[in-house]
């Protein structure tokens, strides 16, 4: 019999640490309360790290001026406490663990535009990785920890010169480049454009041999229609292989713990939103629509068991919980937890982490 994960709260362990009491809140206090940000797409809000010890999240502080300050947060599971690792009133957010588990490395926009920083765990200020005008949209560690892959706009066109002709209409204040792919080394900063001209890049997921990507791209930018496909990418040709062609809108790649399958969340027929679990097998074959017919619920958020089944959170009315699903599409329903899991992270294989 399967031994049912054991669930940790970070919502409840954050309410600790910042001495919060459980009483209900007055209106005064609602305001400026701090919470903690959920998943959005590829920006997930819980980063486990590779021993499964502890888990970054971001902390989203009460709102002041125009805006609200992000800050990451440790969790460490052997003592029970969170911390904050960075302070300010920054953006900083979209946590993502080192192969070796030693650095951290976030977007943060101390400069403006959202940018990669680097933070050592074992002591020491974050250090600037990226820096440019042009944001980060995305970004995740080469499997041997040496360098970073990145989505950021193609390099702006030059200026037409004095007396030049520019028959191309712009329009102010709008920036319609599409992402492309690049890499940055780590030691020295040096960054390489991947992809070719035209293609615009969403998401990306390393595979283990490190000479490749998954990524879910589209040599169609300007289309009002859904025209991402998911591609294999070479590092270092940038050329693209076709895998998948998705029915409408998709998103949220992840790789199976054996690299084997690819899971993503697409649309059941042509949309409006992805609310069903696909796996798609790299060796080969169509992509397998896990949840159509078994779950008459849209799934939010999954993470890869190491058995090789599937946690997911799926809507239920107003709140949320988790099921288990097999890649036979077989669907189990948790029994009830005291929980309302908003996103999820596997720290082992019987402990999961929660938002809630």
């Amino acid at each position: 019999m399967r031994r049912a994960p054991f669930i940790v709260g970070l919502a409840a362990v954050l309410l600790t640490a910042l001495s919060v009491a459980a009483a209900p809140l007055t209106p005064e206090q609602a305001l400026n309360r701090q919470e903690i940000a959920g998943a959005s797409g590829a920006d997930a809000g819980l980063a486990v790290s590779p021993d499964g010890n502890q888990a970054a999240f971001v902390v989203v502080a009460a709102p002041e001026g125009k805006g609200r300050a992000q800050n990451i947060w440790l969790f460490d599971r052997r003592s029970g406490n969170a911390f904050a690792l960075t302070h300010g009133s920054h953006v900083n957010h979209a946590p993502r663990w080192s192969p070796d588990g030693r650095t951290l490395a976030f977007l943060s926009n101390r400069d403006d535009a959202p940018q990669i920083d680097l933070l050592p765990l074992g002591g020491g200020e974050a250090r600037p990785l990226t820096r440019g005008d042009d944001g980060v949209r995305g970004f995740a560690w080469a499997p041997d920890g040496k360098s970073l892959a990145f989505l950021s706009p193609e390099p702006k066109p030059q200026i037409t010169p004095p007396g030049g002709k520019d028959d191309d209409a712009h329009v102010v204040d709008r920036d319609d480049r599409p992402d492309r792919l690049w890499t940055v080394d780590v030691a020295s900063g040096e960054r390489r454009l991947v992809s070719p001209a035209g293609w615009a890049v969403d998401e990306l997921q390393w595979l283990p041999s490190g000479d490749r990507l998954i990524v879910s791209a589209t040599n169609q930018p300007a289309s009002d229609r859904d025209t991402n496909r998911i591609y294999s990418i070479a590092v270092s040709s940038g050329t693209f292989a076709e895998l998948a062609a998705p029915h409408g809108p998709f998103g949220s790649l992840s790789l199976s713990p054996d690299a084997a399958t690819l899971a993503y969340l697409g649309a059941r027929v042509d949309g409006p939103e992805p609310t069903d679990l696909y796996v798609l097998p790299l060796a080969g074959g169509a992509p397998r629509n896990l949840t159509g017919a078994s779950l008459d619920r849209p799934v939010r958020q999954f993470v890869w068991q190491t058995d090789g089944s599937l946690l997911a959170i799926a809507a239920e009315g107003f709140t949320s919980d988790l099921d288990r699903i097999g890649l036979d599409g077989t669907v189990t329903k948790r029994p009830a937890e005291p929980v309302n899991p908003g996103s999820i992270g596997l720290l082992d294989e019987h402990t999961l982490a929660t938002r809630q």
